[in-house]
């Protein structure tokens, strides 16, 4: 075909895509929030349901089918707070604090005192009801409390719970140490598990691939909680197959690890001392098994490590140690990667869009067993978000406070400095400031009692919630 006709049917297509856009994005379904777990993404509407689409083989989406091209609905749960998309299960934390499970139990990675390899319908994980936040790996599961303490379960060969002597698996969620001061967990695609202290130090167990945890070759794996590189000021990380992603307050960006996923050129090969990735701040970040991706806060998108089969979405084959930037657009609000084959990202127009491969249905547009990998960014016309002012995964109706009730230090949820106004019950101010992400306020000299917390983010929305002083 001459060049010229090539062109013309080039401009066509893109003045179809162009008159279509508005059309397809008014008829797809639009959710508050949006979690992608690798193979298939969760979404929640207004209304409180959960839907999903993409892989669902092992009932993650309250389905037998091995794939979910379309979205539907995920079994008949309600009263959501917040919700999570495991490889092959899915979590979802209610309104009262209690935790559910569906999917994936395999070496009890579900938690609920079962050897059944899967459920189609949710079950509850315990009968206690402080959940915050739960972090899943392929066979193993971490969660935080809001009390600050840590649990996990599944999958424990190599001490993933934290709880020597290893075993081949733990049905229910055990406690890991006896510290109640953690304020956020992560897991590696394999058998590493993270946390993140009040103090901003970074803390690790189980598998020590490649130094991950402690530099030295001759550990294999770690059995309970160890400081990693003892650096301090970090307030949220994102853990790879063997490296790790952390974000100080000052949205910079540091690594460690092996590997190109790192983003910090090739040398050192090894280590666990972060160094950091260029001198841009982020807006949002997230790791896959030997890649990267990364959101300035100039809403550009960019990419990072090895680029078999085009899976960095920059349209090439060629593996990067450093980012590179995808594409020229300015408005990208959030990215998500899990597994190696497939990414998520959002933009602020509400638009979703994915890379990589959609064998099992992955982007949501009606489509499977496509045999081919997608190598830039693909709009799916069938879902969109419905506003993307922060990060999906921080869209909820209210802000997480931990612990509750609290002695000293209390927590905030949150990536964005707020303002904040504690009240008595009976609505008298007692004090009021400014919280930055990693910060806390102060509750030591309060007197024992109920109080109301105000906070306030810069856009004028603000939320309040009772906390308890002990």
């Amino acid at each position: 075909m001459p060049a010229s006709f090539l062109l013309k049917d080039i401009m066509k297509k893109l003045l179809l895509i162009t008159f279509l856009f508005p059309y397809l994005l008014s008829n797809a379904q639009c959710y508050e929030s949006l979690k992608f777990g690798g193979t298939h993404t969760l979404g929640i509407k207004s209304d409180g349901n959960l839907w999903g689409w993409g892989r669902g083989d092992y009932g993650h989406l309250g389905t037998a089918n091995w794939t979910e091209p379309n979205p539907i609905q995920v079994g008949t749960i309600s009263s959501i707070q917040n919700f999570y998309a495991g490889l092959i299960n899915t979590f979802v934390i209610k309104v009262d604090g209690t935790l559910w499970g569906i999917g994936s139990n395999l070496n009890g990675s579900l938690g609920v005192n079962s050897t059944s390899e899967n459920f189609t319908t949710f079950q509850q994980i315990t009968t206690t009801n402080n959940w915050l936040k739960i972090a899943p790996s392929l066979f193993f599961t971490l969660a935080l409390k809001t009390d600050g303490t840590i649990w996990a379960w599944g999958q424990d060969d190599i001490n993933q719970t934290g709880n020597p002597p290893a075993s081949q698996s733990q049905n229910t969620p055990i406690q890991v140490g006896i510290a109640n001061d953690w304020i956020d967990v992560a897991t590696t695609t394999s058998k590493t598990a993270f946390a993140l202290k009040a103090d901003g130090t970074i803390w690790g167990w189980g598998f020590n691939p490649h130094s991950l945890l402690v530099s030295s070759s001759s550990v294999v794996s770690v059995g309970t909680p160890i400081l990693v590189n003892g650096v301090t000021g970090f307030v949220k990380m994102s853990a790879g197959g063997s490296h790790i992603l952390a974000q100080k307050a000052d949205g910079t960006l540091w690594a460690w690890g092996t590997g190109a996923g790192r983003g910090i050129g090739e040398s050192p090969t090894i280590g666990s001392v972060p160094l950091q990735i260029s001198t841009d701040t982020w807006s949002y970040f997230t790791t896959g098994t030997s890649t990267s991706f990364g959101i300035k806060t100039d809403g550009t998108l960019w990419a990072w490590g090895i680029n078999i089969n085009g899976l960095l979405g920059l349209g090439t084959e060629t593996n990067h140690s450093v980012p590179v930037q995808i594409g020229t657009d300015t408005n990208w609000a959030t990215v998500q990667a899990r597994n190696f084959a497939t990414t998520m990202a959002t933009k602020t127009d509400g638009t979703v869009w994915y890379w990589g491969t959609n064998y099992s249905g992955e982007f949501g547009n009606g489509l499977d067993y496509q045999e081919i990998y997608f190598t830039t960014p693909q709009l799916s016309p069938n879902v969109c978000i419905t506003s993307l002012s922060t990060p999906s995964f921080e869209q909820k109706n209210k802000t997480s406070v931990y612990p509750n009730p609290v002695q000293n230090q209390l927590f905030i949820n949150t990536q964005e400095t707020k303002t904040y106004k504690i009240f008595s019950i009976l609505g008298l101010k007692i004090s009021e400031g400014t919280l930055s992400a990693g910060n806390s306020i102060n509750c030591s000299n309060l007197s024992s009692g109920v109080y109301l917390l105000n906070l306030t983010d810069g856009s004028g929305q603000s939320s309040t919630q009772k906390f308890v002083k002990e």
